[in-house]
């Protein structure tokens, strides 16, 4: 990456929602000067907390902790402060580095490195060798009795990620046409899937991106007007705001490569972003634990499915050749269906068995046209589009109330979301409903990011 940056020299990589923008000589200068004060305070190679929202300070965090060797902790900027540093004490970070909001939030004994209050010491010199099965990312699920469940991506798995997208970005799999004047928008949090396949490939590529700190669609549409963006990485939610902001007619935009990933989008759905936001919509399927992508829904694909195409519409794409790809077995499941699994470089080992093979815990099947189909989870999983939220966490949460007798929670279909986080509860009292309510929602927004919290709560006899 510093090769890349120090390649990139006096062309621009960098511009945020204000105007401020780094070129690529000086992301590599103020990357390499972070990492020395994070190396003079004995911080390399160990394990450092980020808690972030989008900035072009977030890039030289992020970028910084991987120069110096260490481990990034990232969590979501939406989490709650105690959902912070409970992640942070479970992860056992040694150390936190934050913007001055997040820190602000947090408390406590927190590095703080932004445009505001820059974090800067002595450029660090030279390159540091790294194991290549050293964590890079503890990408953190969640934490229950006081337990963190996270995904791993060690330095090899992680250069493997940015190989192959760059690659993919090449050779066409993400829209035909890819050249030099190619223009990222980064709008999805950084910790997530856009860091895999979009902003830090960007980056190896030396091409421009704008960084919004937030998705909103107004600002969006902006940036992707005034900027001429061609390419940007979204979850179905955002795409579905963006269509009903730009009503029902067919959008001139510049975007080129419309990519999407993180949940299933029905047929109907699909052909009207195809018809509002026009040829360029590519859908990605991928698993933090094995990479991203490891399918890809095509341009021609989405243009099947606009001309009718129903079957092709609940496919979430063709695998693609980086990786090996087999359906496994499973009680109950008709021939032909089963575990997905995966094997290539990007696999984290901590997920892989000895032959190298990942399992999923998406149950799915192969079409005769070698398109993958997802038919459910193992795993109890919930797919919000955004995020996935485990069950026991927020069952922990609400089986903490006083006057819940038990609780159980599970995804719900949605029409936008792909699923809703749904809450089944048995209360002690059922004449006291209203009042337990009341107190389960005042926990849930204490303890729990939004997005996690339970879009309906039934008051149930039993449990489903």
């Amino acid at each position: 990456m510093r090769r890349a940056l120090r390649r990139a020299g006096d062309r621009t990589v960098l511009t945020d929602a204000g105007g401020a923008a780094r070129t690529g000589a000086q992301l590599a200068d103020r990357v390499a000067r972070l990492a020395g004060a994070l190396a003079g305070q004995g911080l390399a190679g160990r394990r450092i907390g980020l808690w972030y929202q989008n900035s072009i300070a977030a890039f030289e965090a992020f970028l910084a902790v991987e120069q110096i060797g260490a481990t990034r902790l990232p969590v979501e900027p939406a989490s709650t402060a105690p959902e912070a540093r409970a992640i942070f004490d479970a992860g056992q970070a040694d150390a936190v580095l934050a913007d001055s909001r997040q820190a602000a939030r947090l408390g406590g004994d927190v590095l703080i490195h932004d445009d505001q209050a820059p974090l800067l010491g002595p450029a660090l010199a030279g390159e540091r060798a790294v194991a290549a099965d050293t964590p890079l990312v503890v990408y953190p699920r969640q934490v229950a009795g006081g337990q963190l469940f996270a995904v791993t991506t060690s330095y090899a798995n992680w250069d493997a990620i940015m190989r192959v997208n760059c690659e993919l970005y090449r050779r066409g799999w993400y829209g035909p046409g890819f050249g030099a004047g190619e223009r990222l928008l980064t709008v999805q949090q950084l910790m997530h899937g856009t860091g895999m396949v979009a902003s830090f490939p960007f980056l190896l590529m030396g091409l421009p991106q704008v960084v919004l700190p937030g998705f909103g669609a107004d600002a969006v549409l902006d940036a992707v007007r005034r900027h001429q963006i061609t390419a940007t990485f979204t979850v179905p939610g955002m795409l579905t705001r963006l269509a009903d902001r730009l009503g029902g007619a067919a959008a001139d935009l510049p975007l080129r490569h419309t990519l999407y990933g993180g949940a299933p989008v029905p047929a109907e759905e699909i052909r009207r972003l195809r018809t509002i936001l026009g040829q360029s919509l590519v859908q990605l399927y991928g698993r933090f634990e094995a990479g991203w992508p490891l399918a890809v829904l095509g341009v021609d694909e989405h243009t099947a499915i606009l001309n009718g195409d129903d079957h092709l519409g609940t496919s979430c794409g063709r695998p693609i050749p980086q990786v090996d790809i087999r359906i496994a077995g499973v009680p109950g499941q008709p021939p032909g269906h089963g575990e997905l699994q995966t094997r290539s470089p990007m696999v984290s080992p901590a997920f892989a068995d000895p032959e190298g093979w990942c399992g999923l815990g998406d149950l799915a099947y192969r079409d005769s046209r070698g398109y993958l189909h997802l038919t459910g989870r193992l795993d109890g999983m919930i797919n919000t589009g955004s995020y996935h939220v485990y069950p026991g966490q927020v069952e922990e949460v609400i089986a903490s109330v006083p006057g819940v007798a038990a609780v159980r929670v599970t995804g719900e279909p949605d029409p936008v979301w792909g699923q809703a986080v749904t809450a089944y509860v048995i209360p002690d009292d059922p004449a006291a409903w209203s009042g337990l309510t009341q107190r389960l929602a005042a926990e849930l927004s204490a303890r729990l990011a939004r997005y996690k919290i339970p879009k309906a709560i039934h008051k149930v006899t039993a449990l489903p």
